[in-house]
């Protein structure tokens, strides 16, 4: 498992990163990252192994399908879901428009799409862009899975939400500005509700 969980990072079709060592320095530049390194493997360098290592041993504790929205949406168990949850699904599949990218059973559309994460920095992180070359991608990262989110802080490709509220706060302004954001992405005005 630790084999196969670091070799989609190097495959161009994929994560498109040149090589491992750009995973590792990748790795190495997303500051929340290291503190949970020491603390899983104690201090030491960030290699591919331990990156193999702790993706992989994430992987083993995955037990998804099942859940109280697979036994309330799937099921029709209408006590499956609290009240408070029920209220968040309806603004998912309504007025806060999750459905867009994040539908189907893992609740992703597997397509890239630009937020405007990065685009507050100096740097701008090009993501898939890196691997089409193609200026539509520019910024553009890959929709991910929603099973399990809420144990897979931080959130973003780069690690800077720390909570899934502030998520929800950045789509809902609309993401960050840029000349290349995908046009999904609009404020949402949740406030309100």
């Amino acid at each position: 498992m630790e084999e196969q969980s670091v070799g989609p990072f190097a495959n161009p079709i994929e994560h498109g990163f040149a090589n491992h060592d750009e995973l590792v320095a990748k790795v190495k530049s997303i500051a929340g990252y290291q503190p949970l390194f020491e603390q899983a493997f104690g201090a030491g360098n960030t290699t591919i192994e331990l990156i193999a290592k702790a993706i992989a041993s994430f992987q083993r504790t995955l037990l998804s399908g099942n859940s109280a929205y697979d036994q309330f949406g799937i099921g029709g168990n209408e006590m499956a879901l609290s009240a408070n949850a029920q209220n968040g699904f309806r603004v998912f599949v309504g007025k806060g428009q999750c459905l867009r990218c994040h539908f189907g059973f893992n609740f992703t559309d597997e397509r890239f799409h630009n937020l405007g994460v990065d685009w507050d920095n100096d740097h701008i992180d090009v993501g898939r862009y890196g691997v089409t070359k193609n200026p539509k991608d520019l910024g553009a990262f890959k929709t991910p899975t929603l099973r399990e989110v809420a144990r897979t802080a931080p959130y973003m490709h780069d690690g800077r939400f720390a909570t899934l509220r502030q998520v929800v706060d950045f789509y809902d302004q609309g993401g960050i500005p840029n000349p290349h954001i995908d046009p999904v992405i609009k404020p949402l005005n949740l406030t309100d509700l």
